[in-house]
């Protein structure tokens, strides 16, 4: 099991008074508690419940085209592709309904992508709920 160092524990800047004290219980309280934090991008944990269906307006499957990627990207999709199957995040799946995928450039991070599926036609058939969302007061 992975376990946090001291370095790798970045207590909040803002805390005034009594701050060498409350930093170190801060710490601590991280580092007895470093389980329910993520390691990484993949490490997100899993809601393990009856699978979901989603309504449709038609029962025509949407299937697109890929979008043209060079060598390169094609290479970064399945690299992300394969590492989101060994963290369970995805599965697969043989299905008539397909949607293009792409590679954004991450801002702040170099040559760093993401991978992004364009579902907007399969969005655009999508019933939407007719129960109104509960208030958060």
């Amino acid at each position: 099991m992975f376990k946090t160092t001291e370095d790798q524990v970045n207590p909040p800047q803002s805390v005034t008074e009594n701050k060498c004290e409350l930093r170190k219980e801060v710490k601590d309280i991280i580092k007895n508690f470093d389980s329910v934090f993520s390691k990484d991008k993949y490490d997100v944990g899993a809601l393990r419940v009856e699978p979901q269906r989603i309504v449709l307006n038609s029962d025509l499957p949407i299937s697109l085209r890929p979008y043209r990627t060079s060598p390169v990207e094609e290479q970064e999709i399945k690299s992300q592709v394969e590492k989101l199957l060994q963290a369970g995040l995805i599965k697969e799946s043989n299905s008539p309904y397909s949607s293009p995928v792409t590679l954004a450039f991450k801002r702040d991070e170099g040559k760093k992508t993401r991978l992004c599926i364009d579902f907007r036609k399969l969005n655009a058939l999508c019933k939407s709920d007719s129960e109104p969302l509960p208030l958060m007061d």
